[in-house]
């Protein structure tokens, strides 16, 4: 059987301030690596049938004009001194970019099944330097790695070896901003795009699995191609949450509740935890909101963020731009966009957080 949207169409036709929100939980059980690995699927495609970009190149912002769109998605990783731009355009046929910044290896992953994506900095548990490559098989619907290091496999949206040498590793994440072109080359006017000069000749400009502009396509719309290991009707399957990882437990926050409140501060494993909104990028980041090992709130005061225990202002990238904590960097928390069915089918277990 084909599928994978028939494998990707024959390769593109070559063959506010607020009170602590609490969140609450969807009783489920936590599953074991052994039982991750019994769910695994054939996607279609063969090992590497989706080739990763492995010497990615890149072009300036007013040289991607060509080619992308205002309203075309982009990942955007401004990491190190990195300021980088990824296409969704191109990622939807690649998956996988191994790339670099300051020597050290990273992978920026995008899944199109499970609306993810996520960079990783490519380190094993012993340190070794790891590249990735595309499976060909699935776990809830969602892309399993593989490093070429040691052949062990990775579900995406895990972040963690279940099987291989490396079992049980966990990969350290980047943030990385699911946002628009528009939105992020105002931010970031001098930022690099990765270019369609790939090694591989693809359909660029198409989206074998619909748009994100139209609504009635996969991304919007329907089930999930691939059985998954557990359902809960608490969204649409294909709403977008922000999943939250900490210290093994999970939470997962309605996106557009964000959207409304702009701020929220909550906790997760008993950590005190503030979700901000960045309206400029339309992208939602998470921190752990200690200063000095202190605990403090934040609230929302004509459009800035300032925390309560010292008065400081910050910025929704978690930086403090006045006051005595300037200069400061809060800590980020592991959090990304993805499809609430991927989302409930690897972490059952999840708390769920949902403002009215």
């Amino acid at each position: 059987m084909l599928l994978r949207r028939e494998f990707l169409t024959l390769l593109g036709g070559v063959a506010v301030a607020g009170p602590l929100w609490k969140a609450g939980p969807v009783h489920g059980k936590a599953w074991s690596l052994e039982e991750f690995t019994k769910n695994i699927q054939s996607g279609g495609p063969p090992k590497d049938g989706i080739p990763p970009i492995d010497h990615p190149k890149y072009i300036s912002a007013a040289d991607s004009e060509k080619f992308l769109k205002p309203n075309d998605i982009v990942f955007g990783l401004a990491y190190q001194d990195a300021v980088k731009a990824y296409p969704q355009k191109i990622l939807v046929w690649h998956e996988i970019v191994n790339d670099e910044a300051k020597g050290e290896k990273i992978a920026i992953t995008y899944c199109p099944l499970t609306g993810s994506a996520i960079a990783f900095r490519g380190r094993s548990r012993d340190g070794a330097m790891l590249t990735f490559g595309t499976s060909g098989k699935l776990v809830n619907s969602n892309l399993l790695m593989y490093d070429r290091q040691t052949d062990s496999r990775w579900p995406q949206v895990l972040g963690m070896a279940i099987d291989g040498k490396n079992k049980g590793t966990v990969l350290d994440e980047i943030p990385l901003a699911w946002t628009h072109w528009s939105r992020w080359r105002r931010r970031h006017p001098d930022t690099l795009v990765l270019s369609t000069d790939t090694g591989y000749f693809r359909s660029y400009g198409r989206d074998p699995y619909g748009s994100y502009d139209q609504s009635g396509t996969y991304y919007d719309s329907g089930r999930p191609l691939f059985p998954v290991m557990a359902k809960h009707d608490r969204f649409k399957s294909k709403e977008v949450v922000i999943g939250v990882k900490l210290n093994g437990r999970q939470m997962a926050i309605q996106k557009q509740a964000l959207r409304g409140k702009k701020l929220i501060n909550t906790q997760l494993a008993g950590v005190p935890l503030a979700a901000f909104y960045d309206p400029d990028l339309d992208v939602a980041r998470v921190f752990v909101r200690q200063l000095k090992d202190k605990s403090t709130t934040f609230r929302s005061d004509k459009d800035r963020i300032v925390d309560e225990l010292t008065g400081s202002l910050w910025t929704a990238d978690g930086r403090s731009v006045e006051g005595k904590m300037s200069g400061s960097q809060l800590r980020p928390a592991s959090a990304f966009d993805v499809m609430w069915f991927a989302w409930y089918a690897f972490f059952p277990g999840s708390e769920v957080l949902s403002v009215g």
